[in-house]
């Protein structure tokens, strides 16, 4: 089963989220700080991480540059996560390593997006 960690800090959208992805078979985790978030990546190994760009602690650039650090994380798929204009986020992608975007309420593309990030 396929694990996913979503770093979020909507307790909303991590419960949208959440309910969406086990629906579909996958096993999933929440974090809702970037620095928990870090923590539960660097103990867990996911095959996807869904990040959120606007955390209180952390912003997402910042989460993903230590992530991408850590030996056993930095073949993960790192995917933004975020409701923000998509050529907003365009244009932060090409100053961080994550690996894409998914837009927050795509609905049924949201689910084929997770599984290419994970195929590869």
């Amino acid at each position: 089963m396929d694990k996913i960690l979503i770093i979020h800090d909507s307790p909303a959208v991590n419960m949208l989220l959440e309910s969406k992805l086990r629906s579909h078979g996958f096993s999933v985790e929440t974090a809702s700080t970037g620095k928990e978030g870090i923590e539960k990546a660097s103990a867990v190994q996911f095959q996807l991480i869904l990040l959120d760009y606007k955390l209180p602690d952390i912003d997402g650039s910042q989460v993903c540059r230590i992530l991408r650090q850590e030996k056993g994380i930095k073949d993960t798929p790192i995917v933004f996560i975020s409701a923000m204009d998509e050529d907003e986020i365009s244009r932060i992608l090409r100053f961080t390593e994550a690996d894409g975007f998914i837009a927050l309420f795509e609905g049924k593309e949201f689910i084929e997006k997770v599984k290419n990030y994970i195929r590869g």
